[in-house]
């Protein structure tokens, strides 16, 4: 099992800093963006690692911030990089109509 958990520990080292190299050299937003929200998952890997490793359940809660903060995350940003709003583009049906 020491080994399972040392593999995994490397490969997630591994994708962090790769990670960290797209969020720093991304010609995008949106490449920064997707960068960002793979890793917060990232993190969230590494905290249930670290977890079954202990056998404690101590990160529960922070399991759950991290994936609400990752989705409110990448969805606020892909609101912000569309330009639009909802309210913006309910608007603009109604005038289309009348």
């Amino acid at each position: 099992m020491t080994v399972v958990l040392i593999v995994s520990a490397v490969l997630l080292t591994v994708a962090a800093g790769l990670l960290v190299v797209r969020m720093t050299v991304g010609p995008t937003i949106l490449d920064r963006s997707m960068a960002l929200d793979v890793m917060m998952s990232v993190m969230v890997c590494a905290v249930s690692l670290k977890m079954i490793h202990r056998e404690e359940s101590w990160g529960l809660p922070m399991l759950l911030v991290l994936a609400m903060v990752g989705f409110v995350g990448a969805v606020s940003i892909a609101r912000f990089a569309s330009g639009t709003e909802d309210e913006e583009s309910g608007d603009d049906e109604e005038g289309e109509r009348a």
